[in-house]
């Protein structure tokens, strides 16, 4: 609906106000659970709103959006934690956009959305947690480990995937889950170390840590904040921080059962020769796994794996012609975003989850790694510790910043360009 249209939208009678606000009521609360931006989900209740002849206001806040009707009554909706479910996510937008083209009435659409969470199909666990343990693996063989290490990776991840799953039926606190899958990945990392069946000690930790990063509460928080809407996004932030935190701590833990306080080096393996054609296709490996993992359906699946492959070719290219590793990731992400921002339009996905799919084999976890591996070390070693040793853990933790940086503004540069370019859907 353009704007004349929505400005000479027929006022709803008074009767039908309920049912309007509560068709309303529910779609804020979906949006909200199910991870949407601040900005776009203010957007799209305000399009539905003009269409159903509301003049309502809309108020965004962490986990929580407010409306207010034309007379003046509040209407709250509280979504009970942020979720990731593309197949949930995929089909509220598209009944909102059939609702504001008056392709279906109010009833059906309130009916739709009531049962979509009992009717959304969810992948098979068993087969969820192999994909995942595969695409672990792929990330492992990316970051160039040897064979003992892709192996523990593999199977940690997916042990780590089912035991949040279990957890998560139980209602547990919310960084129990990561906390329980960063330990189960450094117990069984270590116990492989301890044995000498790998020549690549560090990625046993390192890769089941990456499998548990929240990227999508980091896109939404860093695009939140892009569009003034502060306080959801530094409380994103604050959640992507506190799942990231649970999740080191589970490491540490991990590693102390099994090692002691024995950093182990995290250096590639000599023999892993990465091509082009490898490193494509391991990247396209791993973003099936986190796609499979935010339950994308299997007919939109390749919009991440093809975002992941692409993405990590042209950064392959750009390093391996002298371009340093920041700006290889930021060229890389620019052409994330504008692809995964396509995605979104055409298919009606998330965008957080498919671009964050598609750009997690480029998280600079040897340098998060190492960073903390030093932070270990000087802690330990305390006023005797080395200044060489604490410039370069220093180093390691400013560079996977910058990196880290690089990929969130490659994402969210990429996703406006591509909006400009486009005629918006609205």
């Amino acid at each position: 609906m353009n704007t004349a249209q929505a400005q000479h939208a027929t006022p709803i009678p008074a009767a039908d106000v309920l049912p309007a606000m509560r068709f309303l009521v529910l779609a804020a609360r979906l949006l909200c659970e199910y991870n949407m931006r601040a900005e776009l989900l203010r957007r799209k209740l305000l399009r539905a709103a003009s269409h159903l002849g509301l003049d309502i206001l809309v108020f965004v806040s962490y986990r929580g959006v407010t409306l207010f009707s034309p007379g003046g009554q509040q209407f709250h909706a509280q979504a009970p934690e942020l979720r990731i479910n593309v197949a949930v996510s995929s089909v509220v937008n598209r009944v909102i956009d059939e609702v504001c083209e008056g392709r279906i009435g109010l009833a059906e659409a309130t009916a739709e959305l009531e049962s979509i969470e009992r009717r959304a199909v969810r992948h098979n666990r068993w087969l969820l947690a192999c994909i995942f343990g595969v695409a672990a693996a792929a990330l492992a063989r990316l970051l160039q480990a040897d064979w003992g290490a892709v192996a523990v990776s593999g199977v940690s991840s997916g042990l780590g995937l089912l035991a949040r799953q279990e957890l998560a039926k139980r209602h547990v606190v919310l960084f129990a889950m990561p906390f329980t899958a960063a330990l189960i990945g450094s117990i069984l990392g270590g116990l492989v170390i301890r044995a000498g069946w790998t020549a690549t000690p560090g990625f046993c930790l390192m890769v089941p840590a990456l499998m548990l990063v929240p990227g999508p509460h980091l896109i939404n928080g860093l695009y939140d904040m892009l569009e003034n809407h502060m306080q959801t996004g530094i409380a994103r932030l604050g959640l992507a921080t506190g799942i990231l935190v649970a999740a080191a701590l589970g490491v540490f833990l991990g590693g102390w059962l099994t090692l002691g306080m024995t950093t182990v080096s995290a250096v590639p393996s000599p023999d892993a020769n990465i091509t082009l054609l490898v490193d494509v296709l391991l990247a396209g490996v791993a973003a099936c796994g986190f796609g499979a993992f935010y339950n994308e359906p299997w007919r939109v699946l390749w919009t991440s794996i093809l975002c992941g492959m692409v993405g990590h070719g042209i950064r392959y290219v750009a390093m391996h012609n002298g371009v340093s590793q920041e700006i290889a990731t930021l060229f890389a992400c620019l052409a994330i975003g504008a692809m995964a921002n396509v995605a979104v339009d055409r298919m009606r996905l998330p965008f957080a989850a498919v671009a964050f799919a598609g750009a997690v084999p480029m998280m600079p976890g040897v340098f998060i790694y190492q960073g903390i591996a030093g932070a270990m070390q000087i802690a330990r070693e305390g006023a005797h510790a080395d200044a060489a040793q604490l410039a370069a853990t220093f180093a390691c933790f400013f560079k996977a910043c910058f990196v880290v940086g690089a990929m969130g503004l490659g994402l969210l540069i990429g996703a406006r360009l591509a909006g400009l370019v486009r005629r918006p859907r609205d």
